[in-house]
């Protein structure tokens, strides 16, 4: 009986062993089933990591057409996810369209979950999930590497620190923009660290690494916004090119490498396309569509590419005026920010007037805080008539270095005649650790309303240096003060590297038009904790007191009897 029983238990562990198989390695062609990019994203590592094909879904009407263009011979694993698939009970589908071999795996995040599959790998590369084209990037390094990339944030990166210690970690890299609780707490892996602040150069470094390990002729070319199929293969190393405008740095490192072809996907890209071939002199193919699925009499059409889009910060900028001041000879040009975070542009303007053509622009790239005005002055331009239109190209991006964006237009121009009369007294700038903001306290002195925008520059956060600001302007009354908020999380490390501040002040009398500069370097003040705290603990120790005298009272009472 004891002997029936262990062969029991040793036939139910071949069959769970089986199956375990089975699901682990039974399959060569991977469908992603989820709304979440990570899911999409991670699904399509997994494939190329394993050797797979691979695809993903991209709406509902879309799983059965894709089906159309896999051979039915072969094995499909379905990734779905259990909170947001796109179609509900997918494998049947599939097998309705005649696969013989299905199976489904549904996944709560497929990012930390299917790497419990890949027991081989060691090695790792950690990228922010606020940050969607970081990811694009690293999937090219990852491949050749047989790295795994995890999707970090503040909430899960102890859970990916708890699978990292189980793991005898050859490389960890920590690649782009991630928030500094990531890099602490994978501090004791020692990581190498790609992060200059600005995508296009990390982009360029982590391509110069895969060309250590393998020789580059060919490259893909793309923007980082989206998911697409071959991008995820791994084939060939991503290089970014700008939407509009191709950043100086990458046609230039184009133009020093080895670099022969390059393969741009997305028909959006095309005018980038025409602009790198101008610039570097490479053979750019561009990949926008495909052959239809979905069966047609006559000439069967083309259909578009399967992207995913992925999460990508909105950078939209616009020229709001443009103005001739006549009190002060000066050419006022504000733009306007509708993006979701800073915005740095470089514009070049032509003036055509009676008095001929004028050519003015900016020497360095501006900021300019989301959602906020920047007026930049033109001192000293003599033109005449009222008929006046500026030309304007500015091109921009979301750093210094990386201005692949462009406004281009003909603008009319407003004359005016405005003489401003503010006056402000910066008194202090300090760090408020409670509020996690920087406090500048500014007083207006003069005797008109006045509007305030403040800048931070070249701040040292996590070891990069940013600008920062207030994200709208602030209304000060004449003759009184008020304390300025810029808001941005610091660690102990970042203050310490942060005794002095530089600070820009942009004020004036109309609040689009902020045509006045303060300019101060200032020594960094401290504070633990708000004013109302303060208050608070000081009502509370006073509490404390009076509870202990009536204490002490009694007991003096008490005593005396």
């Amino acid at each position: 009986m004891i002997n029936m029983k262990k062969r029991l238990l040793v036939i139910y562990a071949l069959i769970f062993l089986s199956f375990s198989l089975v699901n682990a390695a039974d399959f060569n062609h991977v469908i992603s089933n989820s709304e979440d990019w990570r899911d999409v994203y991670s699904s399509m590592l997994y494939a190329s990591l394993e050797g797979a094909g691979s695809d993903f879904l991209v709406s509902t009407s879309h799983g059965q057409v894709l089906l159309n263009s896999i051979d039915k011979s072969r094995d499909i694993l379905i990734i779905s996810s259990k909170n947001n698939p796109l179609v509900f009970n997918y494998p049947s589908m599939v097998e309705d369209s005649g696969f013989n071999s299905v199976q489904e795996r549904e996944v709560s995040s497929a990012n930390l979950e299917l790497i419990s599959d890949l027991q081989e790998i060691n090695s790792f590369i950690i990228v922010s999930d606020s940050y969607g084209y970081n990811a694009v990037s690293a999937v090219s390094y990852a491949v050749l590497t047989n790295s795994w990339i995890f999707l970090a944030n503040r909430a899960n990166i102890d859970e990916i620190n708890n699978i990292l210690s189980k793991r005898d970690i050859n490389k960890l890299l920590i690649y782009g923009y991630v928030d500094s609780e990531i890099t602490e707490t994978l501090s004791h892996y020692k990581p190498e660290i790609i992060n200059t602040g600005d995508r296009f150069e990390d982009n360029i470094k982590l391509v110069d690494k895969y060309a250590k390990l393998k020789e580059v002729n060919q490259v893909i070319l793309t923007n980082g916004e989206f998911i697409e199929r071959e991008i995820m293969q791994g084939l060939s190393p991503i290089l970014f090119t700008g939407r509009e405008n191709v950043p100086d740095k990458i046609a230039e490192y184009i133009k020093s490498s080895d670099i022969e072809i390059g393969v741009l996907i997305g028909n959006e890209l095309i005018g980038a396309a025409t602009n790198i071939r101008k610039s570097t002199g490479i053979s750019v193919m561009v990949k926008f569509a495909r052959g239809a699925r979905e069966k047609t009499s006559g000439i069967a059409p083309v259909e578009g590419l399967d992207l995913f889009y992925l999460p990508v910060p909105t950078l939209s900028l616009e020229v709001y005026s443009i103005k001739y001041n006549k009190a002060t000879s000066q050419l006022e040009v504000t733009y306007k920010s509708s993006s979701n975070m800073p915005v740095y542009f470089k514009g070049t303007l032509t003036l055509i007037s009676e008095s001929g053509r004028t050519k003015l622009g900016d020497l360095n790239p501006v900021f300019i805080s989301p959602g906020g005005f920047k007026t930049i002055i033109y001192d000293g331009v003599d033109i005449s008539g009222e008929n006046i239109t500026a030309e304007i190209y500015t091109i921009y991006g979301e750093s210094s270095s990386s201005l692949d964006r462009v406004i281009q237009g003909n603008h009319l121009v407003e004359m005016v005649n405005v003489l401003d009369k503010c006056e402000l007294d910066v008194k202090y700038i300090k760090y408020n650790s409670q509020e996690k903001a920087f406090i500048i306290k500014i007083k207006n002195s003069g005797d008109v309303e006045c509007w305030v925008d403040a800048e931070i520059k070249d701040v040292l956060i996590n070891n990069i240096k940013e600008t920062i600001g207030t994200e709208a302007s602030e209304n000060i009354i004449s003759g009184k003060s008020k304390r300025i908020l810029v808001f941005q999380r610091m660690t102990d490390y970042d203050l310490e590297e942060n005794s002095f501040v530089d600070l820009s002040v942009y004020y004036g009398e109309r609040r689009d038009s902020l045509v006045n500069l303060f300019k101060g370097r200032f020594e960094l003040g401290l504070q633990k904790f708000t004013t109302l705290t303060y208050i608070i603990l000081i009502v509370v120790l006073i509490i404390l007191i009076l509870i202990l005298w009536v204490i002490i009272l009694r007991k003096r009472d008490n005593d005396s009897y």
